[in-house]
């Protein structure tokens, strides 16, 4: 399954995106106001781990490690790779991509994942892509 979104920010730069980015506090941000724990946070780099407790019924561990760590003058990127993962889910893979443009800057979120059941990772979606989904306005609250 796949979910991708585009969120353009205007009057901040790139530099302090990216930044952010690799800044813990935007993780708190964006997970506050949900069902979360982070429990390990080490950063955005090639072997990377983010670690998290998510209540479903109960918490479940979420751990990803990150991998092709890109940066140069116009576009960041990073892969979050699903190491444990919760609820059946087989795979886990969020790219990440921070993209200067001319006057603003795009963040990108690319989620795939599948579940070990077509049926059950179909009515898992909206609870998987919601964190996501709220991205188009948190990030443009945080970067106000």
């Amino acid at each position: 399954m796949e979910y991708y979104q585009e969120v353009s920010i205007k009057n901040v730069t790139f530099d302090k995106i990216v930044s952010s980015f690799n800044n813990v506090k935007i993780v708190n941000f964006l997970t506050q106001l949900q069902p979360i724990q982070i429990i390990e946070w080490d950063g955005i780099e090639d072997g990377k781990v983010a670690h998290f407790k998510l209540w479903f019924f109960g918490w479940k561990n979420f751990k990803v490690i990150h991998s092709d760590y890109s940066l140069d003058k116009n576009e960041l990127s990073f892969v979050d790779n699903g190491q444990v993962l919760p609820l059946g889910l087989k795979s886990w893979r969020h790219k990440h991509s921070v993209v200067n443009k001319n006057g603003y800057v795009k963040i990108i979120d690319h989620l795939q994942f599948n579940h070990n059941s077509f049926i059950v990772g179909y009515l898992l979606y909206p609870l998987l892509v919601s964190p996501i989904f709220l991205r188009k306005l948190l990030y443009r609250l945080y970067f106000r």
